[in-house]
């Protein structure tokens, strides 16, 4: 079984099919974009002053604002992306120093405490047999005056979330775990995020049932990862950051036809079958909502005229009037009262039916234990069904 990271964990979790291309294909993608090349060197600045820290040597902003544009420069390439078309390289330059001028001034000339490492690298079991093992790396681990070590990470990116998000945060939690493995006398650990661009942190602690209960959800997620055999694509906002837009079945014909000029993009046959269906479309719902105007005139005229059938030029129309009984549905608030009255007569078993579309949904999503849904499925068979849907391009997107 392989090492498992949070990055691996979570691009499983964003789209299972991404995930075989990079972990299992491991089709090779040379895209870096300017968001993660400024995290980068942000990245490798702190290190170099923590480090000199540790020498005892506080550099000065200027000397931390030369070490940035100094690997800003050394690695900078014309490969780099930039989706932002009002965003120059000169903006996110500047953007990181600030970042760093901003927490140099908040920590570095106050630093009391003792850094026992900068991207310090984990690699350590999470069950007791060494089956799952997990890796990571440590942005800074320190130990400050009062002995509560301190796990930090820096992030660079424009989102700032909340407080209840950082509690849920699974790659801390996680470097917790493993930092406990390797120093079992390390107790009180906090773990504490910077969230650079908003001159700001969040601090989390975790107790040792949350920590338990971690390390079991993750180990479960590895055994659904390690049992996918379909890698099924997920459809996100986030597939507009993809790297593999030309093989996935999702978005293999945007990436195909979408630099066509204007008269390639018009005779190509797919664009023009879904032109074509959607015109049948529309054609279909117009006729659809005319016949039920059709059909509401046909009964009005029925009961005024006291008839259950109407003759036209070649046709003729019958209408029959039927009393239906109608019980309260799933949603209404009486329907509970209604099942109760039933059950509580030991009349149950004569009206109730398994929903089999919510049985494959729990199926789907994995919400009974395993041991039952592999009983479950002895019952179940695929079948092939198809369906054609059909959205405004604009309208999915948003």
């Amino acid at each position: 079984m392989p090492t498992y990271s949070h990055s691996r964990l979570s691009t499983y979790e964003n789209c299972p099919l991404q995930y075989k291309f990079v972990y299992i294909d491991r089709i090779k993608r040379e895209k870096e974009g300017i968001e993660a090349f400024l995290g980068n060197r942000v990245h490798e600045t702190l290190k170099k002053c923590y480090d000199n820290l540790q020498r005892t040597k506080c550099p000065t902003l200027d000397e931390l604002t030369e070490c940035f544009n100094g690997l800003w420069h050394k690695y900078w390439h014309e490969g780099i992306s930039i989706n932002r078309e009002d965003l120059s390289a000169e903006h996110y330059r500047a953007l990181g120093e600030k970042m760093l001028e901003s927490y140099y001034r908040r920590y570095i000339p106050t630093c009391t405490d003792l850094t026992l490492g900068t991207e310090m690298m984990l690699n350590f079991p999470l069950d007791d047999s060494n089956k799952y093992r997990f890796t990571g790396l440590v942005d800074r681990l320190a130990r400050d005056l009062s002995g509560i070590f301190w796990i930090h990470d820096y992030k660079t990116g424009g989102h700032l979330p909340g407080q209840d998000d950082v509690d849920r945060e699974r790659q801390l939690a996680l470097y917790q775990v493993g930092v406990r493995k390797r120093w079992p006398d390390f107790k009180d650990i906090r773990l504490v995020w910077h969230y650079l661009a908003f001159d700001c942190e969040l601090v989390s602690s975790r107790t040792e049932d949350s920590l338990k209960q971690l390390v079991t959800d993750t180990i479960q997620l590895i055994d659904t990862i390690e049992a996918d055999s379909e890698f099924v694509p997920r459809e996100t906002p986030l597939c507009d950051w993809c790297d593999y837009p030309d093989l996935c079945p999702q978005r293999k014909h945007f990436f195909t036809v979408e630099n066509l000029p204007p008269n390639e993009y018009l005779t190509e046959p797919g664009v023009i079958l879904v032109n074509k269906y959607a015109e049948l479309k529309q054609q279909a719902g117009e006729i659809d909502r005319e016949m039920e105007k059709v059909k509401e005139a046909l009964i009005d005229y029925a009961k005024k005229e006291n008839v259950n059938a109407i003759k036209g030029s070649d046709y003729k129309a019958r209408i029959k009037f039927d009393e239906k009984l109608k019980f309260p549905g799933k949603n209404d608030p009486e329907r509970c009262l209604l099942d109760n009255t039933i059950i509580q007569a030991g009349k149950w078993s004569d009206v109730s039916q398994l929903d089999t579309t919510t049985l494959s949904r729990i199926i789907e999503h994995q919400s009974w234990d395993r041991s039952l849904i592999e009983r479950v499925l002895k019952y179940g068979k695929l079948e092939q069904s198809t369906t054609i849907s059909l959205s405004r391009i604009k309208e999915a997107e948003e």
